[in-house]
């Protein structure tokens, strides 16, 4: 089912930045040739507006660096803001003040991802610039002392996976909580970033890491989505050790998540260059732009030997891998297999994955509930998103949800998967007033994930249970 526009959209405002990573998963950038592109005011301006006039839900503002678009980047996070959309920011931290930062307060910024990919020297070694770890540990610092919500983001790469402990040790004895992970991904047709490709070794000194520095106490996650094959493929003997280290994560590119470049392309993935069988531009046309974005995600990208009936039982929480390794594997091409996979697995094998795909969740019958005030829906005319900003977690409902879920309005819900699929998402809370309930209005069915995902999902379709996929870009699909 085609949808109306992306829920989560990261907006690059610019190609610029005070960095020079040379593994830098912005494709314009990692390309000899190329030359930076600031997208201009005017440009940047009109996408935002399109955007929420088509019904984005949550935006990425990003770039290369996007403070470095100085004040109409306050104008940007405005135009969201006031729509209702959650607004993030993707940065290097290098270039917050205190000025700045009470300006991003004040533009109702949510959270923000911050590059951290070494201590001291080492950091400074893989982003081109001397004494570029102080003032990004400094930026850091002055997002959590602002109270907007940050997160450090670690490139593990074939050059630094060495100092991913240290950075994990050095921000638990900050007080930081959480950070991720992000596996290297090259960009095809980068002739540099073949050096910082991650080898078998390298993995198992990654998940090792990541296990140390969950022990320790940090909430650590790991981005990209990692199919289980490879990991039976990289550890065939002991591949259970590492089980709770892989995170379940599927790519959702093209139907949750999209992207516009600085000259106003659609792209469904961040990492992938832009194609134009999968965008074109936003400004021309937002629908057949997205509707092309919406290809990235085809069934019929996949290799053979994960979509063929009964080949493959982890396809539902794998996908069928990044198709963004796929163009570095296949010379240019977003169809076969990826640079990480192994082979089918046979149900046996793929069961602790797939349980791992299962919701559990307390419910109650008989309780009155409400919608919460921040959930935001929208109408896809075959269906209806409900979506928590705040969690980035979304459903999708049936058509009839748009009548059911009224701000205000009093619920009796009799069936517990549509229940626990609301509370998981925690669209719904408790209510003690039972005024205003009005059995009349149609219950809505929580629609199978194969609905919204037809390459996921597929053998996940227990009635009973609540399944949860998790995207790359950090969204959560309950159904």
């Amino acid at each position: 089912m085609d949808t109306t526009a992306p829920i989560i959209q990261q907006h690059e405002l610019t190609s610029r930045c005070n960095n020079a990573c040379a593994f830098c998963y912005n494709p314009e950038r990692s390309i000899t040739a190329f030359t930076p592109r600031s997208g201009d005011r005017e440009l940047n301006l009109r996408v935002a507006q399109a955007s929420v006039e088509r019904g984005v839900m949550a935006v990425c503002p990003t770039g290369g660096e996007p403070l470095l678009v100085g004040d109409h980047l306050f104008e940007i996070l405005d135009i969201y803001h006031q729509a209702g959309c959650y607004t993030s920011l993707n940065s290097n931290g290098r270039l917050v003040t205190p000025e700045v930062g009470k300006r991003l307060v004040i533009s109702g910024l949510n959270s923000v991802l911050i590059s951290l990919h070494g201590l001291g020297e080492l950091h400074d070694q893989m982003v081109g610039a001397s004494g570029a770890f102080g003032e990004t540990w400094r930026g850091l610092n002055l997002f959590r002392e602002f109270g907007i919500a940050v997160t450090p983001n670690f490139v593990a790469t074939a050059k630094n996976l060495h100092g991913l402990e240290s950075v994990g040790q050095h921000l638990i004895e900050a007080g930081f909580k959480t950070m991720t992970v992000t596996p290297f991904l090259p960009s095809w047709g980068s002739k540099s970033h073949e050096r910082f490709l991650l080898e078998r070794d390298h993995y198992r000194f990654y998940f090792q890491s990541i296990r140390n520095l969950r022990r320790q106490g940090l909430r650590i996650d790991s981005t990209l989505p990692i199919p289980p094959c490879v990991l039976i493929r990289y550890f065939p003997e002991n591949w259970m050790e590492f089980l709770e280290v892989v995170s379940p994560r599927v790519c959702m590119a093209g139907r949750s998540f999209g992207v516009v470049s600085p000259d106003g392309q659609f792209r469904a993935c961040i990492q992938a260059p832009y194609l134009s069988k999968f965008g074109g531009s936003v400004l021309e046309n937002y629908r057949e732009s997205w509707l092309a974005a919406n290809k990235w995600a085809a069934s019929e990208l996949l290799p053979d030997e994960c979509w063929q009936e009964n080949s493959c039982a982890a396809l539902a929480v794998c996908g069928g891998g990044c198709r963004t390794s796929c163009l570095w594997e296949n010379q240019g091409k977003a169809k076969g297999r990826t640079m990480y996979m192994g082979e089918p697995l046979s149900l046996e094998i793929a069961k602790p994955f797939l349980d791992r795909a299962r919701f559990e969740i307390e419910y109650e019958a008989g309780k009155t509930f409400q919608l919460r005030p921040q959930i935001r829906v929208r109408n896809e005319g075959w269906g209806l998103i409900v979506f928590n900003p705040a969690l980035q977690s979304f459903a999708v409902l049936s058509a009839e949800a748009e009548k059911f879920l009224i701000p205000g309005r009093k619920l009796n819900i009799s069936s517990p998967k549509l229940a626990k699929v609301l509370l998981a998402i925690q669209a719904i809370e408790s209510s003690e007033d039972k005024l205003g309930l009005d059995q009349a209005i149609p219950e809505p069915k929580v629609l199978p994930g194969k609905i919204f995902l037809p390459r996921l999902a597929r053998g996940l379709e227990d009635q009973t249970a609540v399944y949860c996929l998790r995207a790359d870009t950090g969204e959560r699909y309950f159904f």
